[in-house]
């Protein structure tokens, strides 16, 4: 890694090159490298709950289908007919009836990808067990699907995860479902996001808000997992809400200290995970081009809590999206800067280790 020597030898590590922000031959080596190597969040299970239920995910030029199969096993395939390569589902989500039918010359694929049916074809020794749907790998956790392009040669989810699922395992992830959503576009690359999501050194500027209920902030520093710093809330205030209050019952099974704290995941290379004493919520990054970003945005509550007649998730919803914009606007502007002749790099400082790191993972799969 490159490195700075500033006066009174203060060492500071160079930034990714500008350029690496800006250039669609970075972002088409990305998506052989990173994007279809990867464990990728495709949102979660409780969108494909029953047998026939089933979603597709875009990842760069791919389009990937997840399916429920007839023994309620979960499945993923290149939403690829083996034909003629027509694209088999257009939808975002719904509920096939048995089976797949290519649009274009019916060929029928059964919900474990096994080729079944192929009207009209005739004088034919087609072996149909050869032209099954190509498989995607598929797994979960906390309640999330994970799916990974590289199928039998991926590596474990568990693998990638590391630490995290332990870490979180007095959270009920599993049990809780979707009380919110939305979705946005971003004019900036997917990494200015994750770097602003890996450090706290913008917070005291940023979010005044936000550094209201967590002093740590107003320091500029983050929690960081290994060390003893930890982001808890000040007095009064138990979660993200403009004053730090909530009417939802905390969330069952966690310890007393995890209620006066929030803890934030980063699960590379795209998943942002927010955990608070009353509810959770996750974006999901997806690149659509060097400087622009689509991000899905869900709020997580337990189910008993969406049950009561009072469940309203407005304010959590309003301040997590309060501090997204104000993210948001601060990451378009370094995209417009990061663009410019005369930036070839920046610094990162030493309050921001979190972003450094990031930059060692994404160096080790994509190469200088």
């Amino acid at each position: 890694m490159a490195e700075i020597v500033t006066r009174g030898e203060t060492r500071l590590e160079a930034t990714l090159p500008g350029a690496s922000y800006c250039e669609p031959a970075v972002l088409e080596r990305e998506w052989e490298r990173v994007f279809y190597r990867t464990w990728l969040c495709a949102g979660r299970e409780e969108r494909v709950r029953e047998p026939g239920d089933f979603l597709t995910l875009t990842v760069g030029r791919e389009s990937v289908l997840v399916v429920r199969d007839r023994d309620a096993r979960l499945r993923a395939f290149y939403n690829v007919c083996r034909h003629r390569g027509s694209r088999l589902c257009s939808a975002e989500e719904g509920r096939l009836k048995g089976s797949l039918t290519c649009p274009y010359h019916a060929w029928t694929y059964a919900l474990d990808g096994r080729l079944i049916g192929t009207p009209h074809l005739w004088q034919s020794e087609l072996q149909r067990e050869e032209f099954s749907l190509h498989a995607v790998a598929v797994d979960t956790w906390g309640g999330f699907l994970f799916v990974n392009l590289e199928g039998e040669r991926a590596g474990t989810l568990a693998d990638q995860l590391g630490p995290i699922p332990e870490r979180d395992r007095r959270d009920p992830l599993t049990e809780m479902r979707v009380g919110a959503r939305a979705v946005h576009e971003v004019a900036c690359n997917w990494k200015i996001l994750v770097e602003n999501y890996m450090e706290c050194y913008h917070c005291p500027g940023v979010h005044p808000e936000l550094c209201d209920l967590v002093p740590l902030y107003r320091k500029g520093i983050v929690d960081s997992a290994g060390t003893d710093v930890i982001a808890y809330f000040r007095e009064g205030a138990c979660t993200f809400t403009l004053n730090g209050t909530t009417r939802r019952p905390l969330l069952s099974g966690l310890s007393e200290d995890e209620k006066r704290m929030y803890n934030g995941e980063m699960i590379y290379p795209t998943l942002m995970l927010n955990l608070f004493p009353d509810y959770a919520q996750y974006r999901a990054l997806s690149p659509l081009a060097p400087d622009r970003t689509r991000i899905v945005t869900e709020w997580l509550f337990e189910r008993s809590t969406m049950e009561r007649p009072d469940f309203d998730p407005r304010d959590a919803v309003e301040f997590i999206n309060l501090i997204a914009r104000q993210d948001w606007d601060v990451c378009e502007r370094v995209q417009q800067g990061v663009a410019s002749r005369s930036h070839s790099h920046g610094v990162y400082v030493p309050q921001e280790t979190g972003a450094l790191d990031f930059k060692a993972w994404y160096l080790d799969r994509v190469g200088a």
